[in-house]
């Protein structure tokens, strides 16, 4: 049994891909980190290789860009099943006792680990893992995120998937975070037309008319007024959805080292139709958080070969939250 004590890479580890002549900061130590793990993890090599020849597909969706990504590595998360019974019978892969044996991570904080994704999406993807096999939930966890956005700063993204929104393991806590280069997201939060829904001093909350998917975005740099804004967000949305747990949402942030950006994806459900269909109207696409930020993972090589505009319109309307329920949710935040 190897608990998260054996886990830990220590700073002689790290030292030699540290830059001496830079202040350390978290973004070196993950640079470090990912650098260790290439070096002495064959699963991640292979995956990184992988990664390197996926095939992309440029679409338009209501006039912005989504990347449909020819990735088969992803077709275990993809095809993940999320049953209570399944997650009984099988071991946590994100606790510390059943990782693979060359698997190392950095600490972040005194609760999470930070480690390499092997089933990358993006560019120096990270799983950030609670300590503890307990739940995934963004309860008492929000400030996390935030804080994890901030440590990573400019050029990352942190983002959360519900238990039931994408999450290959919403039995145990844990965020990912991905290099943002190539996340249409962020783009479209700077070109596109904004409506405001509520603003105050160090907080604007706007959403993108006429967007491919219904989103919300909190924008400020007061992080208990960000804190304080979501659990107010969550309890309206729950009331939204009749949710009687925590109510359906992905979550993508940003930050600049001094100010966050929010986004929120409120759901209705966590699979498309089409990944049940047969036949040739059988897409198998689970989209999470990466998925509504515009990177639209496809592991069949079929199914990439066939999707559409049009497919990816009505998964992204599927999913996510209507219109109807969205201007509730507008008019209870407001």
């Amino acid at each position: 049994m190897m608990g998260w004590a054996s886990r830990i890479l220590t700073q002689a580890e790290l030292q030699p891909s540290l830059n001496a002549s830079e202040p350390e900061s978290l973004c070196q130590q993950v640079s470090a980190l990912i650098a260790q793990q290439q070096a002495t993890w064959p699963m991640l090599q292979a995956a990184t290789a992988g990664l390197a020849q996926v095939t992309d597909q440029p679409l338009d969706v209501h006039g912005s860009r989504v990347i449909a990504q020819f990735n088969p590595a992803r077709l275990v998360s993809t095809g993940a099943k999320v049953d209570a019974a399944s997650i009984r019978q099988r071991p946590c892969f994100l606790c510390a006792d059943h990782l693979p044996l060359e698997e190392q991570g950095i600490e972040f904080g005194k609760d999470f680990v930070i480690l390499c994704n092997p089933f990358p999406v993006l560019r120096d993807h990270l799983v950030i893992t609670h300590r503890a096999h307990t739940p995934q939930a963004i309860a008492g966890n929000f400030a996390a995120l935030l804080d994890l956005a901030q440590a990573l700063g400019n050029g990352w993204f942190a983002l959360y998937n519900g238990p039931a929104c994408g999450a290959s393991a919403p039995d145990h806590l844990h965020f990912q975070a991905c290099d943002s280069s190539l996340l249409p997201i962020v783009q479209d939060l700077e070109q596109r037309e904004k409506k405001v829904v509520s603003s105050q001093a160090g907080l604007e909350v706007f959403t993108l008319p006429g967007y491919r998917v219904n989103l919300l975005v909190a924008r400020g740099s007061d992080h208990a007024a960000l804190n304080e804004w979501f659990a107010q967000m969550v309890s309206h949305l729950a009331e939204v959805t009749g949710a009687s747990a925590e109510p359906m949402l992905n979550l993508v942030v940003l930050s600049d080292g001094m100010n966050w950006t929010v986004c929120v994806f409120p759901r209705s459900k966590h699979r498309p139709a089409c990944y049940f269909a047969e036949g040739e109207a059988k897409l198998t696409i689970s989209p999470a958080g990466i998925d509504l930020a515009g990177v639209l993972v496809v592991p069949e090589a079929a199914h990439f070969a066939r999707i559409n505009e049009t497919d990816v319109e009505q998964i992204y309307a599927e999913v996510t939250l209507d219109d109807l329920r969205l201007a509730e949710l507008i008019r209870r935040i407001a």
